[in-house]
């Protein structure tokens, strides 16, 4: 029999100012694994997600690192792997490049250095999920690679570090290493004055890779009177980073921000160890990093000097200068405890209390409540720059007028609170255009927070909105798939006209009658999304006059439009039609015949684009493009008592293909379906497909 109740469990917590202070503070008692795993536990519903009950938060965080082993236990090892620095010592040379990037940015050595700083409950929590994770790794070792080892909280910590620091937050351009490639993702918050029920309605939609570190674990935590959020975390993240609570709920959109500098040091001559500042000499420190690599010889051991200054590592050295790293972000540590507080927020006061902490490095977060709050913040550690310098590029470092200090408090960022119109939205651009009755004036922030620019995914966010004054979650659910290319919608009918009475061969001809009868979408069914998309490729590549008529910030949501180049848009239609046919044998082949989702013994026809609403970036494989990433998760919740929420994980909850889970939500995701979250103690019971405690 298991141990905990299954009686109602919803929390009825206090969270406020003393609350936090009280979690802070609290240092619970040394639990054994066997304690842990009697305190906690698991019921997987019907689509694998784990809702998780327990008598404490550590015993939460132990299941958590159980369950997410068990559906992630060779991609989390290998993270855990990277984190340590420790990639070259198993796979070989090709890794000592980013084995050492881990050392010189002291990913691992922060979190063994300061993790004593972390509160002591959240020291426990980390502990826990470790513990969890070893348990499952010691239960299951055929599951495992023969090089994964037991962890530590350390090594948790270091792991989402890694993921938060390297693959999101820090400029790596600075250290000549290729950025990674462009992440997106699509939020909405829905206020009392456009939801039709008057509660708010919250939209979470990343667009990350569907591998590696970018993977979404959905998960139920739940630990009576202390916390009940239900949401999607990165694997080995022992805290829910997109969510909601009974009373709240919150999502994030990558967002542009500088947190990183570049200071130029003036080597002093008579002493290379120093350097100039103030007309003073300071000393470099030097620390010694030392990997393990794998070779044909057996392991070798690589070392190399590391440098740092005052203002951070020293990135290289080039004649009498050395390039020092300054970063608002590298030191972080405090990140999941902000993220635990803000799951047990209960309001808009101390939600955005808790966001004071600023111990997210980025991030636009944008947030929905019962009572029909919206609120947005171009959330970002951003320094308090001394004005007059260009923070473009590398700034004398040798004397203390360009040093900065500070970070600019939330107070300082770009947000909105209940705009006019009673929504915001953000699609990866500047906030200037989050709501298009509350346009923010970017002149009123610091020339290094005013980026520009509003992208085709916003633009039709935008107009979506602002033609629907009166919202459902239903009505949500639905345009989250929206397939427009607003490409076709801005130059489709143009390029029509353009071509009526032109001589044009029978390819192009064909081409131009499909594309009279197609409905701008890219939707899986659809015969001319390949064929326009083609033509745009044709015609947009090297044409600086694309548009007729440019983005105009006066009328941010329906321009640019119209054809800029005539006689190009007219080649470009023959050159198109002609390569599709010649690719795919026909000018009229369907856009999900080509392009396809495939996991495990799925192989079906999908719809969506990179830069629609409905997002898909596809990998290529011979002749046919294979979803790859883009929409990983999708949450769509609307504030009534309980909430009332849909979800869909486009690569389902486990990545082991033995799991019965491991592409049963693929096929609903590529039919642009949701499957019900079970929130209420009734509906997870009534849902509940085995329930078990840790390592049964």
């Amino acid at each position: 029999m298991h141990s905990i109740p299954r009686s109602c469990l919803r929390c009825t917590y206090q969270l406020g100012a003393v609350l936090i202070a009280s979690a802070i503070l609290a240092v619970p008692a040394i639990q054994t694994d066997d304690s842990l795993a009697s305190r906690a536990l698991i019921r997987r519903d019907t689509a694998g997600v784990p809702h998780i009950v327990a008598e404490s938060e550590e015993a939460a965080a132990f299941a958590q690192g159980f369950v997410t082993a068990e559906d992630h236990l060779e991609a989390l090892s290998r993270l855990i792997l990277r984190a340590q620095g420790a990639q070259a010592s198993v796979f070989g040379a090709s890794f000592v490049e980013d084995d050492l990037l881990i050392h010189r940015l002291g990913i691992p050595e922060t979190a063994h250095a300061r993790f004593g700083e972390l509160p002591p409950f959240m020291q426990s929590i980390l502990n826990a999920y470790a513990a969890g994770y070893n348990l499952y790794l010691s239960r299951h070792p055929e599951e495992a690679p023969a090089w994964a080892r037991p962890i530590s909280g350390v090594d948790v910590l270091a792991h989402c570090r890694s993921v938060l620091l390297m693959d999101f937050a820090l400029d790596l351009r600075y250290w000549k290493r290729a950025q990674a490639e462009p992440k997106g993702s699509n939020m909405w918050a829905i206020g009392r004055e456009r939801s039709h029920s008057k509660h708010g309605i919250l939209l979470a939609n990343p667009h990350l890779r569907w591998q590696g570190s970018q993977l979404f674990h959905e998960v139920h935590l739940q630990v009576p009177g202390v916390i009940d959020i239900y949401g999607a975390t990165l694997i080995g993240f022992p805290v829910v980073t997109i969510g909601f609570n009974e009373y709240l709920g919150w999502a994030h959109t990558i967002n542009q921000h500088r947190s990183d500098d570049v200071y130029e040091l003036t080597i002093d001559p008579a002493d290379p160890g120093s350097y100039l500042y103030d007309n003073h000499r300071l000393p470099f420190s030097t620390r010694t990093i030392s990997i393990e690599v794998k070779s044909e010889k057996g392991m070798e051991t690589r070392t190399e000097k590391a440098l740092s200054s005052h203002y951070g590592p020293v990135m290289s050295i080039q004649g009498q200068h050395a390039y020092a790293y300054k970063s608002a972000n590298i030191e972080i540590v405090g990140f999941l405890t902000q993220y635990n507080l803000m799951a047990k927020a209960k309001d808009l006061a101390t939600f955005r209390a808790v966001l004071n902490m600023q111990q997210l490095p980025m991030f636009n977060i944008g947030y929905a409540d019962r009572d029909g709050n919206v609120l947005f913040l171009a959330n970002a550690r951003i320094p308090i720059r001394p004005a007059g310098v260009d923070w473009s590029k590398p700034v004398r470092g040798d004397t203390s007028a360009n040093e900065w200090y500070a970070l600019h408090p939330v107070s300082d960022l770009p947000q909105l609170l209940n705009p006019p119109g009673g929504y915001i939205q953000n699609c990866n651009d500047p906030p200037w255009y989050t709501n298009l009755q509350k346009v923010l004036d970017k002149s009123k922030f610091p020339s290094y927070m005013a980026y520009e620019g509003l992208g085709a995914r916003s633009q039709i966010s935008l107009g979506l909105l602002e033609g629907d004054k009166d919202l459902t979650l239903e009505k949500v659910k639905h345009y989250k798939n929206n397939e427009m290319m607003l490409a076709a919608d801005r130059l489709k009918t143009d390029l029509i006209e353009l071509a009526k009475g032109k001589e044009l061969d029978a390819d192009a001809g064909e081409a131009l009658r499909l594309l009279s009868a197609w409905d701008n979408t890219a939707s899986a069914n659809e015969k001319g999304a390949v064929l326009f998309n083609r033509w745009w490729q044709e015609y947009s590549r090297g044409n600086s006059n694309t548009f007729h008529v440019p983005w105009d910030p006066e009328h941010p949501i329906t321009t640019p439009t119209g054809i800029g180049n005539r006689e190009r848009a007219l080649t470009a239609l023959s050159q198109a039609a002609a390569a599709v046919k010649k690719e795919f044998g026909s000018v009229a082949v369907s856009w999900g015949n080509i392009h396809r989702l495939q996991r495990g013994n799925l192989d079906i026809p999908i719809g969506g684009d990179n830069g629609l609403i409905r997002t898909i970036v596809y990998c290529k494989e011979n002749q046919r493009l294979l979803a790859c990433g883009g929409d990983s998760f999708v949450l769509a919740v609307e504030f009534t008592d309980p909430p009332t929420a849909y979800s869909i994980m486009a690569y389902s909850e486990s990545s082991n293909p033995h799991s019965a889970h491991y592409n049963d939500q693929t096929a609903l995701f590529a039919r642009e379906d949701y499957k019900p979250v079970w929130f209420s103690e009734q509906d997870i019971a009534k849902h509940t497909e085995r329930a078990y405690h840790p390592g049964e």
